[in-house]
């Protein structure tokens, strides 16, 4: 059982200022981060999938006590009505019960693939991968009331969020798939921006299976996750984090950035097996003891993942208030 740590002097206070100011006067406390991975497969062919894990999502806000949840990409397979109106009706569970998240856009997520199949559609690759009116349609700026800003007006497709979780101040940036240049440069104006906060950079495409940072800009991207490493991830002091899907299945790194800190680094995505298997990384965060832990659970088949999914950190140097 969790102690409180807060002094005895003081509980009265504490409690009042969670109910006044919404943070307790007491140590911080861990909390997890639900990481989605692609979910393509299952709003094509088993939307019930991505049900349960949103409505086990919700169930559990409490328990797990977690700020929001996480999106790798690949929300759909095809750029069709009918897989946005899926995914739409999915997460309108989240929005039901008040639970914010944030998105990052895959390949399938725009006018890249065709409207039915995940083939690449006809036309300029490159050109239609920043085609996104279904996406925007669907998830507007409005369904992220954790959203601050965006690199283009009315657009989701690179956006960043904050929120306050374990006493520390947060900050998610949602970089589109392979980016453009001009992303990449006003992402890095946001993160030099807010040097208080924890940085976790949403992008679909970045580990490879084996692990490595990928050289490749998939065929049709701008950047590839390397250039895109060295032009911005490794380059800010508090940079924490980057979570990405796109390809099968999990794999982690740990680097050193330019600063001195360490960059913790997570791949998952279950597409080709069982279409997903309604599997969530569930990743907890725990600021007092310095650690990262992570697990891949599946609600819809209430079993966790026995393999090289669970991950362990220590001695993880968090951004704290001054």
């Amino acid at each position: 059982m969790q102690k409180n740590t807060c002094k005895k002097g003081l509980a009265w206070l504490a409690a009042l200022s969670f109910a006044w100011l919404g943070s307790p006067l007491c140590l911080a406390q861990k909390f997890v981060l639900p990481i989605l991975p692609d979910t393509q497969g299952e709003v094509n062919a088993r939307p019930e999938m991505l049900h349960s894990q949103l409505n086990w999502l919700v169930q559990k806000r409490d328990s797990l006590n977690f700020p929001l949840v996480l999106h790798v990409g690949d929300i759909v397979d095809y750029d069709n009505i009918g897989h946005w109106e899926k995914a739409d009706a999915g997460f309108k569970i989240l929005d039901r019960a008040g639970v914010p998240y944030a998105v990052t856009l895959g390949n399938h997520d725009t006018e890249a693939v065709g409207e039915n199949s995940g083939s690449a559609a006809p036309g300029n690759v490159n050109q239609n991968l920043r085609k996104t009116a279904k996406f925007n349609r669907y998830f507007p700026v409005s369904r992220f009331p954790l959203q601050k800003g965006r690199y283009e007006e009315e657009k989701s497709d690179n956006a960043w969020y904050t929120f306050e979780a374990g006493g520390l101040k947060w900050l998610v940036l949602a970089l589109e798939f392979c980016a453009r240049q001009g992303p990449v440069d006003w992402a890095n104006t946001v993160v030099s921006n807010h040097p208080g906060h924890n940085v976790i950079v949403l992008t679909h495409y970045h580990l490879n299976p084996n692990g490595d940072i990928s050289e490749r800009n998939a065929g049709y991207g701008d950047l590839s996750p390397a250039q895109i490493h060295d032009q911005l991830i490794t380059r800010h002091a508090n940079i924490l984090m980057v979570l990405s899907g796109h390809v099968c299945y999990t794999s982690w790194r740990n680097d050193k950035g330019e600063k001195g800190n360490r960059i913790y680094q997570f791949l998952q995505n279950y597409q080709n097996e069982d279409l997903g298997g309604g599997y969530i990384r569930l990743l907890e965060v725990d600021p007092d003891k310095g650690t990262l832990s992570a697990t891949m659970y599946s609600p819809f088949y209430h079993k966790e993942r026995q393999d090289a999914s669970r991950i362990f950190f220590s001695n993880v140097k968090f951004i704290k208030p001054n």
